[in-house]
């Protein structure tokens, strides 16, 4: 019997799962509208009492389910989600991977497209700066990101178990007006990205390295890669052409669940303490103080000024945390 031939992959999506309560739903929507054969699923598991893997990995094709260790390091096995992301990135083969967070549901089959036209608009508008990754918008804003009081959040429209044509072409083709500093206008390129469904053109990634280990939980592993990203001359790039779900923050139901898997000595999350005063979520600036000039590099070691050849900028470098 012929072997039956597969479609090519184009994505790999990298989950870290902390707690569980997310990641069903986050599966159910992937493959419900992502092309059918065209990706991989990498699941890294940190749970406490670990997924069902042998589930999952029978209801779902092409995923992977990864048990992170227990180590003198990472006692509670939680190896946060820069190293997490990283441990999944190691293995990833395909031209495109997906940063994925467990909370984020798909709305529709066009949002791969969403993505692809805008890495293509990216590349038109600013062919010296391509997109490095491209962020699909959310319809639920959290309410720190949109000036609220807490637990305000906005949305572009009610969270819904299924959205319709009409629910897309609401989110692709219309304003929305946030309030009186902000409307998400149809076809926006944002420069600068939050990581909770980052589409990534893998060999760009490699390129620049990916999430620094020294980000524990997580926090600001974002703007960090968007500063390096940027001195290599590529845009972290949040879109209106195509949109996700995230429920942000909702990772933990408790504070005893965060203080399980909490390792106190390992947390960091103060961008001062590696860049100083100098980052930028779109590269470093030149300190002679000519507008927005950044630097540049080539190796990621050392960057300069376009203008200012004699100002050498060391770089701060990513640490790497073994297991």
């Amino acid at each position: 019997m012929p072997e039956r031939l597969q479609p090519p992959k184009w994505n790999t999506f990298v989950i870290v799962v902390t707690v569980p309560y997310f990641i069903e739903r986050c599966l159910e929507t992937l493959y419900q509208y992502t092309e059918k054969g065209s990706f991989y699923v990498y699941i890294i598991d940190q749970t406490i009492t670990g997924l069902d893997a042998t589930r999952l990995r029978d209801t779902y094709p092409n995923l992977l389910v990864i048990r992170t260790p227990k180590t003198y390091v990472h006692p509670t096995g939680n190896l946060g989600h820069s190293q997490g992301t990283n441990l999944g990135l190691s293995l990833v083969e395909t031209p495109y991977v997906t940063l994925l967070n467990d909370d984020v549901e798909f709305v529709s089959m066009q949002w791969w497209q969403g993505v692809m036209d805008t890495f293509d608009k990216v590349e038109e508008q600013t062919p010296d700066r391509p997109a490095i990754m491209v962020n699909p918008a959310s319809i639920k804003l959290p309410d720190w990101s949109v000036g609220r009081s807490a637990g305000d959040d906005f949305y572009i429209m009610p969270y819904k178990d299924h959205y319709t044509d009409e629910d897309w072409r609401h989110l692709v083709d219309d304003p929305h007006p946030v309030n009186e500093h902000l409307t998400l206008v149809p076809g926006s390129v944002i420069d600068g990205v939050n990581l909770y469904a980052s589409v990534c053109d893998t060999k760009k990634l490699n390129e620049v390295g990916r999430i620094d280990d020294f980000w524990f939980p997580g926090n600001a592993n974002d703007y960090d890669l968007s500063c390096r990203a940027g001195m290599y001359g590529y845009r972290c790039i949040g879109t209106t052409l195509s949109w996700v779900f995230h429920h942000w923050s909702k990772t933990f139901h408790s504070d005893a669940e965060m203080q399980a898997l909490a390792i106190p000595n390992l947390t960091k999350g103060d961008l001062r303490e590696k860049w100083g005063d100098r980052l930028d979520v779109w590269g470093v600036k030149c300190i002679k103080g000519e507008g927005e000039v950044r630097l540049q590099t080539k190796d990621g070691i050392t960057a300069t000024c376009p203008k200012h050849p004699d100002e050498i900028y060391s770089i701060p470098q990513n640490t790497y945390i073994p297991l």
